[in-house]
């Protein structure tokens, strides 16, 4: 289910440049057109925010290679927390003061609206729970049989499909609907991850969003993760 999202409203008359999205030249860095430079009044800020219609922002460094200019430090956030894909459609409108409001359409062309998707959790019948349990969280023997003996338990889960940058980045972000919902705001904070009989010990970083950091390439190694697998 998609949480509602109040939209952020963007005016028609602000100057702006788009970008279709290809991870072989955009998924570490993004070029600003030399034309659109001019927007900046010969001042180009050095940090941009990016806004997106959920109010959502991201801090990026832009630096300067020969004669263009690049958002660099944080772009790639930016791209492994929208999901972005070949094709997607991206608008950047420019709102002075180093602000960016972001739109990023599909392929199909329709507005990306799904920015806080989380699942609500399921009601399932203890068999399917057994079931359940090796994918998803393995219990303790002795809690495993008290949680059988319920009629009905409750699994609070999100899914993320694995990309290419989570791999060499060795991070995962939590969508923000979920990590503010299940998740406690604290430094250090340390998450268990699970898998079959297994477990991990993750450091989440907990700022503005919530990311898997510290851990994850064991993780990633053990179970063998490959672009496209879904957690």
């Amino acid at each position: 289910m998609v949480t509602p999202v109040k939209y952020v409203s963007v005016p028609d008359e602000l100057p702006e440049f788009f970008k279709i999205y290809h991870p072989q030249i955009c998924e570490q860095q993004l070029r600003i057109p030399p034309a659109f430079l001019k927007f900046f009044n010969g001042d180009v800020p050095s940090i941009c925010m990016l806004e997106d219609l959920a109010a959502r922002s991201w801090k990026v460094v832009v630096e300067k290679k020969d004669d263009n200019f690049f958002f660099m430090e944080g772009w790639v956030d930016f791209v492994l927390e929208n999901n972005l894909e070949f094709g997607d459609f991206l608008t950047f409108s420019y709102a002075g003061n180093s602000k960016f409001y972001v739109k990023i359409y599909e392929k199909n062309g329709s507005l990306r609206q799904d920015v806080t998707a989380l699942k609500e959790p399921e009601l399932v019948t203890s068999e399917e729970e057994n079931e359940q349990e090796e994918g998803v969280v393995a219990q303790p023997a002795d809690q495993t049989s008290e949680r059988s003996r319920s009629s009905v338990a409750s699994i609070n889960s999100c899914e993320i499909v694995i990309k290419a940058w989570h791999l060499s980045n060795a991070r995962l972000n939590f969508p923000a609907a979920f990590g503010n919902r299940f998740l406690k705001r604290e430094q250090p904070l340390v998450a268990t991850l699970r898998a079959g009989n297994a477990s991990w010990r993750i450091v989440v970083h907990c700022f503005d969003r919530f990311q898997l950091r510290k851990g994850m390439r064991k993780f990633i190694s053990d179970n063998a993760l490959r672009e496209n697998d879904v957690c």
